[in-house]
């Protein structure tokens, strides 16, 4: 039976027939039902609302410290989303009132149409700066949810998938994204989309339903923003390239119901949002090329390993080398910490033979290269000379206006199902090698303890302090 693997969304186990053990562990186990959902997702929101503590003392006039400029220009929008609504109409994709009299293409923009939409009525009572903050707690708690969902559905236990969930919901990507950027910190449907891929793939999915599924949730990304949209394609065609070479005969027997979902997604995307899109790529103001520096936006080598001061844990050395990132700290995504990178390569290397753990590991390698650049930079200094893949890629179409740096978002989703497919996986191994060396330690449910309480050991460098706030600005009348 045809397994995948999910990068910000899971591994893929095939539907296990009765009387079968899944590959991800030494024993069956159910999948999980709406309370244990439940309850993860209540648990990520009290996180959510901790991070988010000095912004909720006083939601209409605070904002997150350091980027009022992305901050204010995403309060217009929603206030313009809102206004549009309040004459029952959505919001015009190119209007002049902003930037007059040339107007602005809202498609090369970051409106948020979707959340701007959903939120208008929130927005008319309260502010956007309301919306703003409500968006950005959720956008936390969201994402950890979703990924929680996703593993669970791919039969990774309960203590795994709340760990890998919360690694990837509040990440150091989602922390610094917060800062004026909340298109990208709202990062609840990459996830939901490679999952929706895998499982087509996989044929746990008809073609019919696993396509309009999958049409919706593009959709849905394409109107909070097309980056991350972007990224999350990429995590899943990476994840089936691992997939198709490592199951060559089964994934052509699934072809023909992947190809069939992908056609119907297309169609459902084509209704949807075929005219914005037309807007965007041959409407009025079209964009060519990027508003910014070519292979500036990228992840510095250092970066992995140095906290910034949004961490919990850090020094005022590492947070001032952190602060002197090129990108400045909105655009400083690709922090780990050394004991999670650690503990992720042992747990790839060790469970190389999972499928879930190889296309996983796999993923988040080749995302996080791409998160690099085309050049390397290395604590601050560049090294032209070191030509990374994406050098080759970044004069794309489409790929041109991406930047580098943000494929670090997807990729913390691909680290933290790495993450929680190895604890899985290492549960019942020690247990077997405790049984042989350490009997003692071998009773009950000790060894998954041992495993987790490791797991978690490597996660707190990464855990991030409350955001700071600062007054927002009173948009103009």
């Amino acid at each position: 039976m045809l397994r995948l693997a999910g990068v910000t969304a899971a591994s893929t186990a095939a539907p296990v027939r009765p009387g079968t053990a899944p590959e991800t562990a030494e024993r069956a186990r159910p999948l999980s039902g709406r309370r244990t959902v439940t309850l993860a997702a209540v648990y990520y929101l009290l996180a959510s609302l901790a991070l988010t503590l000095w912004l909720w003392r006083d939601p209409a006039w605070r904002t997150v410290a350091g980027n009022p400029n992305d901050a204010d220009q995403l309060a217009w929008f929603f206030r313009y989303d809102a206004t549009a609504v309040a004459h029952f109409h959505l919001p015009a994709l190119v209007t002049t009132a902003m930037n007059a009299p040339q107007g602005v293409n809202l498609m090369w923009n970051t409106p948020m149409l979707l959340p701007g939409v959903l939120l208008a009525p929130v927005t008319l009572a309260f502010g956007p700066q309301v919306s703003l903050t409500l968006l950005l707690t959720a956008g936390f708690a969201g994402s950890a949810t979703a990924l929680f969902t996703v593993l669970r559905r791919w039969q990774v236990g309960v203590p795994g998938a709340a760990l890998g969930a919360a690694v990837y919901g509040f990440s150091p990507a989602l922390a610094h994204s917060a800062i004026g950027h909340y298109d990208l910190q709202f990062a609840v449907f990459p996830p939901l989309i490679v999952d929706a891929v895998l499982r087509l793939a996989a044929g746990r999915v008809s073609a019919r339903r696993g396509g309009l599924q999958l049409g919706l949730l593009v959709t849905a990304q394409l109107f909070i923003t097309e980056e991350l949209l972007v990224g999350a394609v990429l995590a899943a065609v990476l994840l089936l390239v691992v997939m198709a070479a490592s199951r060559p005969r089964e994934a052509a027997a699934r072809l023909k119901t992947l190809a069939g979902g992908v056609g119907i997604a297309a169609g459902v995307l084509a209704v949807l949002a075929g005219y914005p899109l037309w807007v965007q790529f041959f409407g009025p103001l079209y964009q060519h090329g990027s508003p910014f520096t070519t292979d500036f936006f990228k992840n510095d080598l250092s970066g992995f390993v140095v906290p910034s001061s949004f961490m919990l844990f850090r020094t005022a050395g590492s947070a001032a080398e952190a602060l002197r990132y090129q990108g400045q700290p909105p655009e400083y995504l690709g922090y780990l910490g050394w004991p999670l990178i650690v503990v992720l390569a042992a747990g790839a290397i060790g469970f190389w033979r999972r499928l879930p753990v190889r296309a996983c590991a796999v993923a988040c390698a080749v995302l996080e290269v791409f998160s690099l650049g085309g050049t390397l930079l290395a604590s601050g200094h560049e090294h032209a000379w070191i030509k990374l893949p994406w050098y080759w890629l970044q004069s794309l179409p489409v790929l041109s206006a991406a930047l580098p740096d943000r494929f670090s978002l997807v990729a913390d989703g691909a680290a933290a199902a790495l993450l929680a497919f190895a604890v899985d996986a290492a549960g019942p191994a020690f247990a077997a090698w405790a049984g042989r060396r350490l009997p003692r330690l071998a009773t009950g449910g000790r060894p998954v303890a041992v495993v987790l309480a490791c797991a978690v050991v490597s996660v707190l460098p990464i855990i991030p302090k409350p955001l700071p706030a600062a007054d927002a600005v009173p948009l103009p009348s």
